[in-house]
């Protein structure tokens, strides 16, 4: 069935489906803004494509342009195109490499053709460059990856994998006589190599395509639950992951702490040097609570420059050792305006399950009375959550204290 193909027809129909897929990746890249990776495809199958036009004219082109040209176009072309897989994934793009390539391909098929005309030789040597990229490119994207990322990986990198596979094995075939009394560029084996290329083609750009997809819906889901200023949840995600979180623990019976934290004078830092250095204020009061963090705490933006923390298996008097060093470690460490230092303290509120329970609302509640406390008893301090039934009219007698200070700004 393979034998009785056309083989002008499936070249020709390869070289729509490229020019089809270069399209669509450049349409693709032209609406993807900054987003790497796409430009690269859509060049190197613009390469890939030229390659096969000039590679389907062998006999009315002159063969320095249907062999050598057409084969380096190719090469080429692959090889842009795995500068774009590492260009997505954000390594670094050797430049050279491609161009490298390519010109040693043309050298030796210019040698094997107008010095010692090899048909065997260039075959291999073709297939062998080509099918090489193919596995390059399989390599960059077989790779552990988060979902639903890494489905798009595996779906391009497997067909690249076997494409690349099956390249390679062509002129085996023809050696071991798999290839029958057919003649090497027109019997089965390049019919099925045509065909394997319209559908590595068609499913790679499809892959490529997915893996951009995929890598912004990341993105916004990021943004979705992370604050635009300090990268920290928002007050949303927070509180969904903190339920969960909590809910966990409470299962495994292991204690949780949550402390507010709050920037003493943060209304003078603003007024006094301008809201820009307030909010580089804040990114450094977020990287010096991240400090003292393990991967497993959540930090949150509560609102304002308020600020939560969630440490699970901390009890009380552990937690409290945190929000100290916490505390004093933003007091040794301004943050620096043109080498003028610029100090912050915080106040900071504890409460822990160990008296208040797993409810997150409870919790918060708690600590957010301990941070009065804190605001109210002279700021820059670590206070503990009063215990359940504690004096009410003494916790609003320093709640009013607190807010009359911060309204003063004292």
């Amino acid at each position: 069935m393979l034998a009785s193909l056309d083989l002008t027809t499936l070249t020709v129909t390869l070289t729509l489906v490229t020019l089809s897929m270069t399209l669509l990746l450049a349409l693709a890249a032209w609406h993807a803004g900054t987003e790497q990776g796409l430009r690269h495809w859509a060049l190197g199958n613009c390469a890939l494509m030229l390659g096969l036009l000039l590679n389907v004219n062998q006999q009315h082109l002159h063969h320095s342009l249907s062999i050598i040209l057409a084969n380096g176009l190719m090469t080429l072309g692959l090889g842009v195109i795995w500068l774009g897989v590492r260009a997505f994934k954000g390594r670094s793009q050797p430049q050279w490499g491609p161009i490298l390539a390519a010109a040693t391909v043309m050298l030796l098929l210019w040698l094997f053709r107008f010095q010692v005309d090899r048909l065997d030789i260039r075959y291999a040597i073709s297939s062998a460059t080509l099918g090489g990229l193919c596995l390059m490119c399989a390599k960059e994207l077989l790779i552990r990856a988060a979902q639903p990322l890494r489905t798009a990986y595996w779906f391009s990198g497997g067909i690249a994998l076997l494409y690349g596979f099956c390249l390679i094995a062509r002129p085996l075939a023809a050696l071991f006589g798999w290839q029958g009394d057919f003649p090497l560029l027109n019997g089965p084996l390049q019919s099925l190599t045509l065909l394997g290329a319209m559908v590595a083609q068609i499913g790679m750009a499809s892959g490529f395509i997915l893996m951009t997809h995929y890598r912004t819906a990341e993105a916004l889901h990021r943004l979705s639950e992370r604050d635009a200023l300090t990268n920290t949840l928002n007050r949303r995600s927070l509180q969904e992951q903190a339920k969960v979180l909590l809910q966990l623990m409470q299962q495994r019976d292991q204690p949780i702490t949550l402390i507010m934290v709050d920037a003493d004078h943060f209304k003078r830092i603003n007024d006094e040097f301008g809201h820009q250095t307030g909010d580089a204020v804040l990114c450094h009061l977020v990287a010096s609570i991240a400090q003292y963090l393990r991967s497993d705490d959540l930090l949150g933006r509560f609102g304002g420059e308020e600020f939560t923390l969630l440490l699970p298996g901390l009890d009380t008097e552990r937690a409290a050792q945190v929000a100290e060093r916490i505390r004093q470690g933003l007091c040794s460490h301004p943050w620096e305006q043109d080498a003028k230092p610029v100090w912050l303290s915080a106040s900071l509120g504890v409460a822990c399950s160990e008296h208040h329970g797993y409810d997150f609302n409870t919790l918060l509640g708690a600590a957010d009375a301990a941070l009065y406390r804190a605001k109210a008893l002279g700021r820059n301090r670590v206070e503990l959550a009063p215990a359940p039934g504690a004096d009410l009219e003494d916790q609003m007698a320093l709640r009013l204290l607190s807010q009359f200070r911060h309204n003063l700004d004292v």
